[in-house]
């Protein structure tokens, strides 16, 4: 079982989600996965993803139709396979100690 799952829901952000998800792959604490639920995108979202991280076992892409940013959390969780959830906004960059110190808080 995997520490953290990192849902990330996204809706036509091809331009700036390979930042993101990069700020998250150099985390210090690795224990984790990353979801991204591609909530129906009509740029090239889908195909940036797996030209760019196709391969990085970390992360799992889904494609979903258009529900909105709620349904697409929900689908994360539903997919998710690690103990704690951290959602994520596919516009926002992770500091590289952010999982670690909240690794350190739970276990205090």
């Amino acid at each position: 079982m995997l520490f953290f799952s990192i849902i990330i829901p996204t809706y036509n952000r091809a331009r700036l989600l390979p930042e993101t998800i990069s700020s998250i792959i150099k985390q210090d604490f690795q224990d984790f996965e990353i979801v991204i639920v591609d909530d129906g995108s009509t740029d090239n979202t889908q195909q940036i993803i797996k030209q760019q991280f196709g391969n990085d076992p970390k992360i799992n892409y889904y494609l979903q139709k258009n529900a909105e940013r709620g349904a697409a959390r929900n689908n994360g969780i539903k997919k998710a396979k690690g103990d704690y959830i951290v959602f994520f906004d596919s516009d926002d960059l992770m500091k590289p100690d952010h999982l670690q110190v909240l690794h350190d808080t739970i276990k205090q």
